[in-house]
């Protein structure tokens, strides 16, 4: 049977937490592998939590030789990590852990090996109209970063000045001038010039790790930015200060440079993204590595294959991103609010010589996770009545290019066993509810009529709540009747403020269903239950448990409650979701319905990403909660109390720690490994840089592993580890 690399599941600290107020509690701890299928096909990557504002970088984050893949998502301030496992494929393994060891940025990324140590550092906004660079250095062969600089500057008339760059103007980080340093080429204050600062490095002989700058070019290729799809060649690069008396030129601030030779004339050229268009312009540069001259445009690069349109602001990155050597191109949106579906277009470089990039697709990487655009709610709930829990997901919106959003339901089916679940997408746009022309859904499901079957509820933007009557007689699957917006037993309509989130439970036990509600000035809203077999809701407070929570006026409390007796305790507890990651945990509030419900810590200490919405089940069988998050980015991550176990085909290794341990490294003669069983056999194989097997080797169950690479010639190394239920991957350098 063939192994799978996989990741051990990390115990988080806080749900993930033992909570001292609950010992007998199990602590929740993040896992991966419950298999989902979607169009006919297994995602690779569904409890990854989508993905919206990206942008990319490879670098070997495991230190075995590979680069890998790093994704930022400025939306969620988030990094995702996807090890390499095969040169020609975008087949990678989502890893968790690693991303811990990334620095916290706000804006955007750019990954570039400015010091030559053969380790990606990363240069990012900060947040001072400047650049700052965090150095990347390897640890446990886990990559980690430290800040080196922050603020770079150039030599004026007898003083040091800022080298500018605003939130939203990526600069490119190159080699423009090609004498082994990484230059920058950005926009200047009134963003219609591009400006070049020279590394001066290698002229001044400075240290490797140096990095300070000169002004070599105010008008780099003379080029102007009109503000328009054109840009003005052959520009005479005299400044016009008469634009000073127009706001909205000055005010043009927002572009992306990205440096590289796409004509292969050994002069760098240009390709921008701009705030102002949805397509990329690449610059040709028809001069030398140090003197640019921009002669030539396409206003729609690649305009010879198909040209990059989704919504505004594109980011677009060379880089290789199907692991065959060749510089591809990717090209995402910076915007957030832009479009979050085929927004992530992947250009294959077909060409050996001069680079031809064809587009592969308009979705990379969210083909294969769940991602229903944005703002992403899980529900759990038996819809075809086979006792398996069944997923909603309802969402913020599906924006593509630049069409109206669309609000939709996506409705997955539990296709798994009791013990062992897996989902399959039944219906994206479930019981049609694109068509209602309502924001922002939030689902729950329960038996809100008392009649012993599930009913739907869905919450708004306006803070209204749509009500579905199941009319299915006993026994069948789900048949959900639109009864209209939800009302109390007065007739009147439910309406919470802005975005309701609504949950049915029967909260004081006295056998009717009752409604909590959350919405976005961060409160909590109470209405009791109070007959069987229709809907009968009474108005009790809009303030359960004086819960408030308001972090500013741009960033409301958005409450998303989720109510289950998650410590066993035989009471009922309250995690709360909120817009600022945090998952709140309340103990035992039943007891508590007229006082203050108190929270106890974060139910996830590590960051999960904004706007989380909670949803628990027992979705193994096993007594037990899973819990699935749905966060901004219109994805899920999964949580459970007790993991069930991997698949038998999945080998299960931790990034937090080296499973194996391979001495000496660099090493000659004699090399060593530790093995992480020493009750089962180990299998080693190594292969040179080219990928090519140049040793194998079986070996008995034993602690140590000895073997001589004195028969290898100098150079760097993978070393293939199968040790019983483990394989890893080690850089081995050969002196």
């Amino acid at each position: 049977m063939n192994k799978r690399l996989y990741i051990l599941p990390i115990l988080l600290t806080g749900c993930g937490l033992l909570f001292s107020l609950w010992m007998q509690a199990q602590a929740f701890r993040q896992f991966d592998y419950l298999p989902v299928k979607s169009g006919g096909k297994t995602l690779r990557y569904p409890w990854t939590g989508g993905v919206n504002n990206v942008q990319f970088g490879k670098a070997d984050i495991n230190n075995d030789g590979r680069k890998d893949l790093v994704v930022y998502d400025k939306t969620n301030r988030r990094y995702l990590t996807f090890l390499t496992l095969s040169n020609n494929s975008t087949q990678f393994r989502y890893v968790r852990g690693y991303d811990k060891y990334f620095p916290t940025l706000s804006n955007w990324m750019v990954m570039k090996d400015y010091n030559g140590d053969g380790i990606e550092d990363i240069f990012t906004y900060n947040d001072a109209g400047n650049i700052k660079v965090f150095k990347g250095y390897y640890e446990k062969d886990t990559l980690r970063y430290k800040l080196q600089q922050n603020g770079f500057f150039y030599q004026g008339s007898g003083i040091l000045i800022n080298v500018y760059c605003s939130s939203v103007q990526r600069p490119a980080f190159a080699d423009i001038n090609q004498d082994g340093d990484i230059d920058i080429l950005t926009y200047g204050v009134l963003g219609n010039r591009l400006l070049y600062y020279e590394n001066q490095q290698r002229e001044l002989g400075l240290p490797a790790d140096s990095l300070f700058y000169k002004k070599a070019d105010n008008c780099w290729g003379n080029v102007l930015d009109a503000f328009t799809a054109t840009y003005v060649l052959r520009d005479t690069c005299n400044f016009k200060f008469a634009r000073l008396a127009q706001p909205q030129e000055i005010m043009h601030e927002g572009s992306i440079v990205e440096a590289f030779d796409i004509d292969n004339n050994g002069a760098m050229d240009a390709l921008i993204g701009s705030v102002s268009l949805n397509s990329t312009t690449m610059l040709y540069n028809f001069g030398s590595k140090d003197n640019a001259s921009i002669l030539q445009q396409d206003t729609h690069y690649p305009t010879a294959n198909v040209s990059f349109d989704a919504s505004s602001f594109a980011v677009p990155v060379f880089l290789d991103a199907d692991n065959d050597g060749k510089t591809d191109l990717l090209i995402s949106t910076y915007d957030i609010g832009s479009a979050n579906v085929n927004n992530i277009w992947w250009y294959k470089n077909t060409s050996s010589d001069v680079p031809d990039m064809v587009l592969q697709q308009k979705n990379f990487l969210l083909d294969e996770m769940i991602d229903v655009g944005e703002n992403a709610v899980p529900c759990f709930a038996d819809i075809n009545n086979d006792s398996l829990p069944d997923l909603l997901i309802g969402n913020g919106g599906y924006k593509d290019n630049v069409q109206a959003p669309s609000y939709q339901l996506a409705y997955y089916k539990n296709t798994g066993t009791r013990e062992q679940p897996a989902y399959t997408l039944e219906d994206a746009d479930f019981l049609n509810i694109s068509e209602l022309n309502v924001a922002d859904l939030s689902p729950a499901c329960g038996d809100l009529d008392n009649d012993g079957d599930i009913d739907l509820l869905i919450g708004i933007s306006d803070g209204r709540i749509l009500h579905w009557e199941n009319t299915a007689s006993a026994g069948n699957a789900a048949t959900f009747t639109y009864r209209g917006l939800l009302a109390t037993s007065d007739a009147q309509t439910i309406a919470v403020g802005n975005n309701a989130t609504p949950f049915i439970i029967d909260l004081n036990r006295d056998g009717f269903a009752d409604l909590v509600v959350g919405e976005r000035s961060g409160n909590l809203n109470y209405y009791s239950g109070t007959e069987n077999g229709s809907v009968r809701l009474q108005y009790q407070t809009d303030s359960l448990g004086k819960v408030h929570i308001r972090y500013t006026s741009f960033n409301p409390g958005l409450t998303q409650p989720c109510i289950a007796d998650f410590n066993q305790d035989g009471k009922y507890d309250l995690v709360l979701g909120t817009f600022l990651s945090e998952l709140l945990w309340y103990d035992n509030i039943e007891d508590k319905l007229s006082g203050t419900f108190t929270t106890s810590a974060p139910l996830i200490n590590t960051y999960t990403g904004f706007r989380t919405a909670p949803a628990v089940a027992d979705l193994t069988g096993d007594g037990q909660w899973e819990m699935a998050v749905g966060i901004i980015n219109g994805g899920l991550l999964l949580y459970s109390q007790n993991p069930p176990p991997a698949p038998d085909d999945t080998v299960i290794i931790t990034p937090e720690e080296a499973v194996f341990v391979l001495y000496p490294n660099p090493g000659k003669g004699q090399i060593n490994i530790v093995m992480a069983d020493a009750n089962s056999s180990s299998e080693i194989v190594i292969y040179n840089a080219l990928g090519a097997q140049v040793f194998s080797g079986s070996y008995t169950p034993q602690t140590t592993v000895n073997f001589r690479v004195s028969g290898l010639a100098s150079g760097v190394y993978i070393v293939r580890i199968k040790n019983g239920k483990h394989t890893g991957y080690k850089k081995l350098v050969v002196q």
